[in-house]
């Protein structure tokens, strides 16, 4: 349920107040500039996440920020120092009475997803434990302050000054509507626990509505009758309801602050079973594939992404990936197709109208974007050793070419036409083409590929790049990661040890058939009358129990152990099959048999070492960007793009699951 549906659902299922909640205005001022900052963390100047991946299936992550308290706004500034003296005056300090230098501006730090329990302490470069503001007394805040925004919309409508509309009803007349949502707001925002899905109680028989199911009523028609006028508010709302504010005190003579956190990350590892073995087997050939996604401030500058692993592996391939191009390709993308349109309504002969004139404006003012978006992602690519090929997006790159290469076309006249509406490009088609292909080949997706991966560490460093865009308040940030055996020493190790236990066998059915071919008349007799059976079977349990205990395999929760799924499993089929041939021998079973197990015994282990000798893990082969989910302009083009790898464990602090 989103945010309105929540408050909807509270002003059914929570009881009348008899009288309204504590709320005052100057803690709904504070909690709407905390909501406000929370939005827009203008103050975060960079952002430095480090994620850890050592097991299968959890990972830890700190993030690094640096805070420039000079970059708060004035309103900012005073918001946070009231927040201080509330919080003294419910301490009974006056703030006179306090030091200037123990002056502290509340500042929040991030959004954090309210399914996340985990307690998050934040420190300073120094080490200090900074304090904390609480949830539920940031929660009260901003439920103050939402009350009094919604208040504030309401009574801009015109209808609110006439005497007998409902909404001038609720906002001066009858008080329980009014109450009714201001403690609807505090419990959604203050209860650790939110609905998931809607109910209603039953009315009893015999009963008719009363006054109580008015009000309800009365609060719930004003909500569904302004909902033009409340399309920001919910969307702030649906922000308060599923986020947290993580908001710290800061020293306010320092401009410039180093803090650090550390916060647990939703993991999606779950699998069928058959499914989960599959992919483990899978994984010793092409690696462990770990996706990571997050949201960033959209007025973040720089944004870096360290991720670390076991010594023992390495991080074979890492890109990143951004949405903050994303409104403008769709923005773009919609341009070009009403430039399309206009292109096909207006006549080409008007070349001196003010029709002709304003669509040549409108060619330059589209394109031109168009070709410096184009001219980014090809320097993108390249940084990445990738190529943006002009076969990938045709038509894009004529219209670019069109728009930065300052060709015209002479007329009948002799003269130059410099237009862009003249151009032999400038056609409906081409716009109508490009359109499709920026959206077909995620062109609002940007590429950062670690290239400088150091054995077990990888950096990727993304900073924005093209205009400021202000639409939206956050940016998706989505990361993939190919980890592999560094070592390449297990799958070696068990190769070996599948030939030792193979040999064993080998060399036990030679002595006990006197020949090198156990197979015929005579063998089969020898081995259906095996006289010391005794020390046979100790034989075929002693050595490769032995030689298993030699062998250093990783724990199976380890992202080595998850690898190295493929070797374990050899291992345990190469020991089963020894178990048998002794079974075979301990039963005293007849010739065949015996026959049979030690067929098995031996060339089951020879099997397993030539699959393994055979992995194409063993050789370095990179794997393909297509095949990790890099954004399709930066894939394979137009050949072959294959379906990406799907990954063994996703992990996510978006808010999403």
């Amino acid at each position: 349920m989103d945010g309105i549906d929540s408050l909807r659902h509270a002003i059914e299922t929570i009881p009348i107040p008899g009288a309204p909640p504590r709320l005052s205005r100057q803690g709904a001022a504070v909690g709407l500039a905390l909501l406000d900052t929370s939005l827009r963390l203008n103050h975060v100047r960079r952002l430095t996440e480090r994620l850890t991946v050592v097991e299968h299936g959890t990972a830890r992550r700190s993030t690094e920020v640096d805070v420039s308290l000079k970059l708060l706004d004035e309103g900012q500034r005073q918001a946070t120092a009231q927040l201080q003296d509330l919080i003294g005056r419910e301490h009974g300090e006056r703030a006179a009475s306090r030091p200037a230098r123990q002056r502290s501006l509340w500042v929040p730090l991030a959004r954090l997803p309210r399914r996340d329990v985990s307690p998050v302490d934040v420190f300073d470069s120094a080490g200090q434990k900074l304090p904390r503001l609480t949830q539920h007394e940031a929660s009260r805040l901003v439920a103050a302050g939402l009350y009094r925004l919604l208040r504030g919309i309401l009574a801009s409508n015109e209808n609110a000054q006439t005497a007998k509309h409902e909404l001038n009803t609720f906002l001066f007349q009858v008080h329980e509507p009014r109450w009714l949502i201001q403690q609807a707001l505090l419990t959604l925002l203050t209860e650790r626990n939110h609905p998931e899905d809607e109910f209603t109680p039953a009315p009893a028989a015999g009963t008719v509505p009363g006054y109580g199911r008015q009000c309800r009523e009365l609060a719930l028609d004003i909500l569904t009758g302004c909902s033009e006028l409340l399309v920001e508010y919910e969307y702030l709302l649906d922000v308060a309801v599923r986020d947290y504010m993580l908001v710290v005190a800061l020293d306010d003579s320092v401009e410039e602050h180093r803090l650090s956190y550390e916060t647990p990350l939703h993991v999606d590892a779950r699998q069928p079973v058959a499914k989960e073995q599959w992919r483990r087997l899978a994984s010793s050939r092409r690696g462990y594939v770990v996706t990571y996604e997050t949201m960033i401030p959209a007025t973040l500058k720089s944004y870096h992404l360290v991720a670390r692993t076991a010594p023992e592996a390495e991080i074979a391939r890492m890109y990143l990936s951004t949405d903050a191009d994303q409104h403008q390709v769709e923005g773009l993308a919609e341009d070009l197709v009403s430039l399309a349109e206009r292109q096909d309504a207006a006549p080409l002969q008007e070349a001196d109208g003010a029709r002709h004139k304003i669509l040549e404006l409108q060619a330059q003012t589209v394109l031109r974007p168009l070709a410096d978006l184009v001219r980014r992602r090809k320097w993108e690519a390249g940084q990445s050793g990738v190529e943006l090929s002009p076969r990938s997006l045709p038509v894009c790159h004529r219209l670019a070419a069109a728009a930065t290469t300052g060709e015209a076309v002479r007329t009948d006249s002799g003269e130059l036409d410099n237009s862009l509406r003249r151009h032999p490009e400038f056609t409906a088609a081409n716009l109508r083409e490009a359109a499709r292909e920026l959206i077909d080949r995620e062109f609002g997706q940007d590429l950062v590929l670690a290239n400088g991966i150091a054995d077990n560490e990888a950096r990727a460093y993304w900073r924005r790049s093209g205009g400021r865009d202000p639409r939206g308040d956050h940016v998706r940030v989505r990361a993939t990661l190919v980890l592999k055996d560094s070592t390449k020493s297990g799958p070696l190790n068990v190769t070996f040890y599948a030939l030792a236990v193979a040999t064993v066998s080998f060399v036990l059915g030679w002595l006990l058939v006197g020949s090198p071919w156990p197979y015929g008349r005579a063998a089969t007799e020898a081995l259906g009358h095996i006289g010391d059976g005794q020390s046979v079977i100790t034989m075929l349990l002693l050595l490769p129990g032995f030689l298993y205990s030699r062998l250093s395999l990783p724990p199976r929760r380890t992202v080595l152990g998850y690898l190295g799924t493929l070797p374990q499993a050899l291992v345990q089929l190469s020991i089963a099959a020894v178990a048998g041939f002794a079974a075979a021998v301990a039963t005293q079973s007849r010739g065949e048999i015996v026959q049979a197990t030690l067929t098995v015994a031996v060339g089951l282990p020879v099997l397993a070492a030539l699959v393994l000798f055979g992995q194409a893990s063993w050789r370095e082969s990179a794997v393909p960007l297509s095949r990790i989910g890099v954004p399709r302009w930066a894939g394979a083009g137009g050949r072959n793009h294959r379906k990406p790898l799907e990954a063994d464990v996703r992990f996510d602090s978006s808010g999403r699951w």
